[in-house]
């Protein structure tokens, strides 16, 4: 094997977990399921959901289908470079905030901003293998596979393994704080339990969970981890196949009977959503409450939910995207971004559908600032049929920037609340991190050239993408690539560390140097 690709817990051993179990019961306040757009253009199969509103699945006829947030749909296009072409799509798992990952009859693709692109690492795993993924606060995606467990980061795929030994038999995963606070990955299989919890930036320590035998009776039918906020480190749910839900959070296990066994558990962002036979539940974790959803039909099926609070629901032969409310979208600032620099073009979306008066909008526990629907722009491109509300105003019908200025270094959120007419409000949260702090001059050919080549080359010199292999092509799209790489559309294989995305940022607001 390979060496860049193991990812050894070397001089760590098993660690058992000791928490308690606390009983408790939840009592979901009902609320009016809000259907905001329906398609019968996809299949039945999981699927991959984003906040901006639109999603990747699987199409009837076996196709990737990608789409938008006003309904439409666009085609996934074979990246030219492709060693093998992508066959008909089986399965879709999420890969970072904005890509997925494409289960094929000829292997593991990634779809990212309309291409599908064979991953470097596409000969390690067989499609027909990937059990589960999970997605981290930091950008890195956790894929379980019936010969082990990985580690997506900056595009390579590292394993992690317990004394040389393959992590095999898992069946569901999910990243959140382990028993100690720490950043974790967790992994059930074989009425087992366990999680990997970070204890350096190449070591990781695998512990029990803490729960009895008894408690993991019949096994773990799903696991869904909950992204942290400035006042949670986040926090796991799950349900077992002896009929009970399961919350992890601060070191213990909380348990909480059901009247009926629940049998679908999915999460995004700061919310989950579970399906208890006709019943579909919604978590928020910022409220730290549940609601059930009203007015939908029997027999529907999660598919995906995104991290905006939405969920895809199957009814026979069409899928429906439902909220509580017509909750505004958040662009610009996304869920757990890190943010660099002090401005950024941040907008609120707000469909047609319903008639909206203003748009209020704070940071942290702030003074709500507002915009008016006077100053809202129509929607286009793929929010057609929504108005667009710019934080930071417009000017000649296009978004000016937010000015995060005064804002320490640090984790904030975003709230957008949603003013409409009839006199309800519906609130979008965003939790970020500011760093735009970090300083020391950035140059072309000593830091942007080297970083272009190992990522960006494949697509952006004689691929599809627009040239960019000299300095003047970097110097004259320095905005525009400063957008791709913060939203994580790009590299189309898998976002840049955290780092990496600062070093472009800090190029492009540093004068571009060469």
């Amino acid at each position: 094997m390979h060496s860049s690709f193991l990812f050894l817990l070397t001089g760590l051993g098993l660690c058992a977990c000791g928490t308690g179990v606390v009983s408790e019961a939840i009592s979901p306040t009902p609320f009016e399921a809000s259907v905001l757009l329906s398609s019968s253009a996809i299949s039945s199969a999981p699927g991959f959901a984003d906040q901006r509103g639109g999603g990747i699945f699987a199409g009837t006829a076996g196709q990737g289908v990608r789409l938008r947030a006003d309904g439409s749909q666009a085609p996934l296009l074979a990246h030219p470079g492709n060693p093998v072409a992508p066959g008909p799509v089986t399965a879709v798992w999420p890969l970072g905030p904005f890509s997925a990952l494409l289960g094929t009859s000829t292997g593991l693709f990634v779809a990212e901003s309309g291409w599908v692109i064979a991953p470097p690492w596409q000969s390690r795993l067989s499609a027909d293998g990937l059990v589960a993924t999970g997605l981290g606060a930091d950008g890195v995606a956790w894929l379980a596979h019936q010969s082990g467990l990985f580690r997506l980061e900056n595009g390579q795929l590292f394993e992690l393994t317990s004394s040389g030994a393959h992590l095999e038999g898992i069946t569901s995963l999910a990243v959140a704080p382990g028993p100690s606070g720490a950043e974790a990955v967790w992994f059930a299989g074989a009425e087992k339990l366990h999680c990997a919890e970070r204890q350096s930036a190449g070591g990781y320590l695998i512990k029990e969970s803490g729960l009895s035998l008894e408690n993991l009776k019949g096994g773990v039918l799903a696991l869904a981890g909950i992204a942290p906020s400035p006042k949670s480190a986040g926090e796991l749910w799950a349900i077992t196949q002896a009929g009970n839900l399961w919350r992890f959070r601060g070191g213990t296990w909380f348990r909480y009977a059901l009247a009926h066994a629940p049998e679908q558990l999915l999460s995004a962002g700061r919310f989950a959503w579970l399906r208890v036979d006709d019943a579909l539940y919604r978590y928020d974790a910022d409220e730290g409450a549940w609601g059930e959803a009203k007015n939908l039909a029997a027999g529907l099926t999660l598919q995906a939910v995104d991290a905006a609070g939405t969920a895809w629901v199957r009814e026979r032969e069409q899928s429906h995207v439902i909220s509580n409310g017509w909750v505004p979208r958040l662009s610009g600032i996304f869920q757990n971004e890190e943010v660099y620099g002090t401005e950024a073009v941040v907008t609120v979306q707000v469909s047609h559908q319903r008639e909206v008066q203003a748009v209020r909008y704070r940071i942290d526990e702030g003074e709500e600032s507002p915009v008016r629907f006077d100053d809202a722009l129509p929607g286009t491109g793929a929010y057609t049929g929504q108005w667009v509300f710019s934080l930071g105003g417009a000017d000649n019908g296009e978004p000016k920037p937010f000015s995060l200025t005064g804002y320490n270094d640090g984790p904030h959120t975003l709230s957008a609340i949603a003013v409409y007419k009839d006199g309800a409000l519906a609130t979008r949260r965003v939790h970020f991190e500011l760093k735009a702090g970090l300083s020391g001059p950035v140059a072309w050919q000593a830091d942007i050239k080297p970083l272009f080549e190992a990522r960006c080359a494949k697509c952006h010199v004689t691929g599809p993408g627009r040239d960019l292999s000299v300095y003047e092509l970097w110097k004259r799209e320095g905005a525009l690539i400063v957008t791709a790489v913060k939203d994580k559309r790009m590299p189309a294989d898998g976002p840049l560390d955290p780092t990496l995305i600062s070093r472009i940022v800090r190029w492009v607001n540093g004068g571009m140097l060469p």
